[in-house]
């Protein structure tokens, strides 16, 4: 063999080593590529708080928020911690201890109020819905795995010390004496014998007439938030024969409650107000007022310290209230909270974030480890959608298209208000056009050139609900929740034309568009990928299950990011469209809505705050 061949064969031996290489390298980035947690943002539904001096220790569905409410009058954030979960807490030294629901028991050191930090976990084997302290074990109402009781003793390693099975969902608890007392349920309040913690036995049950969500003891009466019957005030002065005292008739559903003094708080959901009771008389309670204090009025619990009467509402945040005279209570301050993610979308290094009571949030991503708000309007009802393009953003809700001004995030201003056919749904936008889908009225392409003066230019009916639309070059596609999936060209913005369509498994939700194929959203049925190379005739040539409710889906280079309603996000490697396979998940702690991409990082729309992975 001559040297020259020799040569030709080294280089091509180091050149297929090269690719081989390459080929490994990637293999393992992509192996390696795990969503991982940024920041959060948004945060909204409170469960529960707990107040230590001037600080209030609010357990929220993300994890752990501080406030300083040395002032009443303004409560002020300090510090949040992401745990992933957050429905009850309870205090004990420099130590907030949090039932993190499916994250089970989280273990906070608050030190440094500034920076809280992780010092130790246990995973649960239910949903960790309230918690009670005492002495080096707390007692976990644990959903439908009952009671779970924890040795602390070693706050950075808690263990298992018992657990007792109720016979319902357990979610609330509360100790005294030698007993924990269980709110649970639809079985109503268990009494279980707690002397010994490492065995706790059952001493007695008192069913009540509704489903038992919170329990507060008093002396020799436990007053159980019971949901539609309202309150039911139960004597236990004998906790081995329970008897109900009386029932009183809330004006809401009744799930939360505390007791101080000679008065009940309660908690009710559905509109149904913050309540004052006098209990003097246990078995003849009197209502001192019934006070509506927001719009919804979700008050899901109820914590008192001193004059204060703290009202933690799903929705809305904490309001502090003076009842220095329970019969006429004085709001004080608010830490207000948004009420929900409808939908987002990035513009630039802002991700704009819209929903119910929020209305329209501006967060500055630019450092995404600290997002910040710097721009809000107003409070939305009926919101359904958004998308940003340039200066503007557009939200579509139950009656119209708004078109806001946001070249100053910190002056938003309405540019227009503009009535569309139907109910107005999905939105983008492209150029000097926004494609807009509308219940029962169809698919609508409107000329924005001069956003002040927006006119519906091209129309193309469909019947049902399409959530979702994307639009690439002459092409708009539809996602029809009842109908499926649409391919509408808009070569003409003034004739649009469907083109071709395609009945999927399930019900399209949302699509995404890259290189020839669709990827869709397609609800319980998962991802499903359609070659459209050829408009007229889509087809379905991969699809990828998934155990929840797939309903919105970006794309980046090789990956689809798809958001499940129960389970999260998904990353899914589709670099070979016909066998997606899962690369990564995060499980998110609200219900995820929408994924976006923006930069190195993906943002999800969760319903209940604004996640930031990478």
């Amino acid at each position: 063999m001559g040297f020259a061949m020799r040569k030709l064969l080294f280089k091509q031996s180091v050149l297929l080593l090269a690719i081989l290489l390459a080929c490994s390298f990637s293999a393992e980035i992509l192996e390696a590529s795990n969503l991982e947690y940024v920041s959060s943002i948004l945060w909204t539904k409170a469960y529960d708080a707990k107040i230590d001096g001037d600080h209030a220790y609010c357990a929220f569905l993300n994890g752990l928020v501080i406030l300083d409410i040395s002032n009443k009058l303004k409560p002020v954030f300090i510090s949040r911690l992401f745990l992933g979960g957050g429905f009850g807490i309870d205090l004990k030294d420099n130590l907030a201890f949090i039932a993190a629901g499916k994250k089970g028991l989280k273990i906070v050191d608050v030190s440094n109020i500034n920076a809280p930090s992780l010092t130790g976990f246990l995973d649960t084997p239910g949903e960790a819905k309230d918690i009670a302290l005492k002495g080096e074990h707390a007692y976990i109402a644990d959903g439908p795995s009952g009671l779970q009781i924890i040795d602390i003793s070693n706050p950075s390693s808690p263990k298992l010390a018992a657990s007792f099975d109720t016979t319902d969902d357990a979610r609330g608890v509360t100790l005294k004496g030698n007993f924990a007392y269980v709110a649970d349920n639809s079985s109503g309040l268990q009494i279980i014998n707690t002397s010994n913690p490492l065995t706790p036995k059952l001493t007695s049950s008192y069913d009540t007439p509704g489903t038992a969500e919170r329990v507060a003891v008093s002396g020799d009466y436990a007053y159980v938030a019971d949901g539609s019957p309202g309150l039911q005030i139960i004597d236990i002065s004998d906790p081995s024969s329970p008897k109900l005292a009386t029932s009183f008739i809330t004006s809401g559903y009744a799930h939360g409650v505390a007791v101080s003094g000679d008065y009940a708080y309660v908690g009710n959901l559905y509109d149904g107000a913050f309540q004052i009771i006098n209990i003097s008389n246990p078995s003849a309670p009197i209502l001192a007022v019934t006070r509506k204090y927001t719009m919804y009025n979700e008050a899901w619990d109820v914590a008192v310290s001193g004059e204060y009467a703290y009202i933690v509402d799903y929705f809305a945040g904490l309001h502090i209230m003076s009842v220095i005279d329970p019969s006429k209570p004085v709001m004080k301050g608010v830490y207000y909270t948004p009420g929900s993610i409808i939908d987002a979308a990035v513009n630039g290094k802002y991700v704009c974030a819209v929903g119910d009571l929020s209305g329209l949030q501006i967060v500055d991503i630019s450092n995404a480890s600290d997002p910040k708000i710097v721009g809000s309007i107003g409070r939305m009802r009926g919101v359904h959608g958004l998308t940003a393009s340039g200066n503007y953003v557009y939200i579509t809700d139950r009656w119209s298209l708004k078109i806001y001004n946001i070249s100053d995030p910190a002056k938003i201003k309405l540019a227009r208000q503009f009535p569309v056919p139907g109910v107005p749904r999905a939105i983008v936008v492209r150029g000097n056009y926004a494609y807009m889908t509308s219940d029962h009225s169809g698919f609508h392409v409107i000329d924005i050139s001069d956003p002040s003066a927006p006119s519906i230019v091209g129309t193309h009916k469909m019947p049902g609900f399409a959530y979702g639309i994307a639009v690439e070059g002459d092409y708009a596609y539809i996602a029809n929740s009842d109908t499926g999936f649409h391919i509408i060209d808009v070569s003409n913005p003034s004739s649009p034309k469907l083109t071709g369509s395609y009945k999927t498994p399930g019900l399209t939700y949302d699509v995404a568009i890259r290189r020839g194929h669709a990827y869709v959203a397609d609800g319980s049925s998962g991802l499903q990928i359609l070659d459209i190379s050829k408009p007229s005739a889509p087809s379905i040539v991969g699809s990828f299950e998934m155990s929840g409710f797939a309903n919105g889906i970006t794309v980046k280079g090789y990956y689809a990011y798809v958001s499940d309603e129960i389970s999260g996000l998904k990353k899914i490697d589709i670099s070979n469209p016909s066998s997606p396979k899962l690369v990564s998940s995060f499980d998110t702690p609200g219900e995820s809505a929408r994924a976006l991409v923006c930069g190195e990082y993906i943002v999800v729309a969760d319903s209940f705050s604004l996640l930031i992975l990478k």
